[in-house]
């Protein structure tokens, strides 16, 4: 394990903890924004609603893992930053992870990677069609339901939402 969390922050993740014995809950609460009212991903990616499945199914999936590495990259921003500079600072968060989950699949481990605004392995998502790198996507932790403030507060790491930081989290799940 220590060789996946020194290799996290050789990666450049800012924060990296080692989570054992976790328990998640997906909150139905937190599902509810996945709406297509509510979210414009609803429906068009393989890692939203209902394509990752019911909100039980995804807790059925999360419940087979009790360890886990949280990831977070933290970057300054100049307030008020543009749409596209989150997005590019999430794509580079993602990136980072996509690395990480290959690294860590080359000992034939079995994960289940959950990040912020989902799977971005391939450039346009293949949905409605199969999914093109089933063993590579990243699900969406707002998808499951998981509330990321509180998990990374059980952790001990920050959380906030700020003008001048802005927090991307990940959480592998491991088995």
């Amino acid at each position: 394990m220590e060789n996946y969390l020194q290799k996290a922050l050789e990666l450049g993740f800012s924060e990296v903890k080692y989570l054992d014995d976790i328990y998640l809950e997906c909150k139905a609460e937190l599902r509810a924004y996945c709406k297509p009212e509510q979210c414009p991903l609803h429906g068009q990616n393989w890692v939203c609603p209902p394509a990752c499945g019911t909100l039980a199914e995804c807790a059925s999936r999360v419940q087979e893992f009790d360890r886990g590495i949280l990831l977070q990259s933290i970057s300054k921003v100049q307030a008020p930053a543009a749409g596209e500079s989150y997005q590019a600072l999430n794509r580079e968060h993602n990136f980072r992870l996509r690395q990480l989950i290959e690294f860590i699949q080359a000992d034939q481990v079995k994960i289940l990677p959950l990040t912020s605004g989902g799977c971005v392995f391939c450039e346009q998502c293949s949905y409605p069609e199969a999914c093109v790198k089933p063993d590579l996507k990243m699900e969406s932790l707002s998808a499951f339901g998981i509330d990321v403030g509180e998990l990374c507060r059980m952790a001990g790491l920050d959380y906030s939402f700020r003008e001048d930081l802005v927090y991307f989290t990940a959480l592998l799940l491991i088995k």
